[in-house]
């Protein structure tokens, strides 16, 4: 990967590339993103079997990343590799964000309930800041406002939940979050509705109420795919 460098006539080039180690982990992270995306549009799969070398050829990179996506891959469940055979797309695979989905209804609606008992009141003075700030009416910007408080709220309640298995299945599933985004965009009117939807959810752990925090978290999940145009990434 090339370095980027300011240079200047009178200082020496600072070089501000990423260390070699976290250049190689980025390069690892977006080609098991890429794989995965290919794998939930349905360009590979169920039972595609996955060659290094061709993966590698497609995405313009070394085997070495394609390589250690794909060991991520199989750790995940998402790909399957029998004793000296080719690594293969799992049967359903295709349904991997929709199944993630459905593991967080598990999840989130307990932890939410967890954290309207043991969310401090300065985290919740900061989510309530942070959504005062999603203003539809005069900021252009609100959508990506909305999915940051998005983001904060759901990750805020998994910290939160004073559960640590708890809190790292949540986080596992919200790393699959941004590429659900990317696969399927959501409408304005889609991002409205989630963006009110979180406040209820706010404003039950602000009055420490576990039971509404808990049921407005499950009505949350369970409309959410029903914002999407496809029905499918969620």
């Amino acid at each position: 990967m090339p370095k980027a460098k300011l240079q200047s006539a009178d200082v020496e080039p600072l070089d501000l590339s990423l260390p070699e180690d976290e250049a190689q982990q980025s390069r690892v992270e977006d080609v098991y993103h890429e794989i995965l995306a290919r794998i939930v549009r349905g360009e590979l799969p169920g039972g595609s079997e996955l060659k290094s070398t061709q993966l590698a050829n497609a995405l313009g990179v070394s085997r070495t990343p394609v390589v250690q996506a794909l060991s991520r891959l199989i750790a995940d469940g998402i790909v399957t590799q029998r004793m000296n055979m080719r690594a293969m797309v799992r049967p359903g695979a295709e349904n991997w964000l929709v199944e993630i989905h459905e593991l967080r209804l598990l999840l989130e609606p307990a932890a939410a309930a967890r954290a309207a008992q043991h969310m401090p009141d300065e985290a919740i003075q900061k989510l309530q800041r942070q959504a005062d700030a999603v203003d539809p009416q005069n900021n252009d910007d609100w959508p990506r406002l909305a999915r940051d408080f998005d983001f904060a709220l759901h990750l805020a309640i998994s910290d939160h939940a004073a559960n640590q298995p708890l809190r790292g299945a949540i986080n596992k599933c919200w790393q699959y979050k941004q590429l659900s985004y990317e696969l399927g965009p959501e409408r304005t009117e889609a991002i409205l509705r989630g963006f009110r939807e979180h406040r209820i959810i706010l404003a039950a752990l602000a009055a420490r109420d576990a039971a509404t925090a808990s049921a407005a978290m499950e009505l949350h999940l369970r409309l959410a795919s029903s914002y999407r145009p496809e029905g499918r990434v969620v």
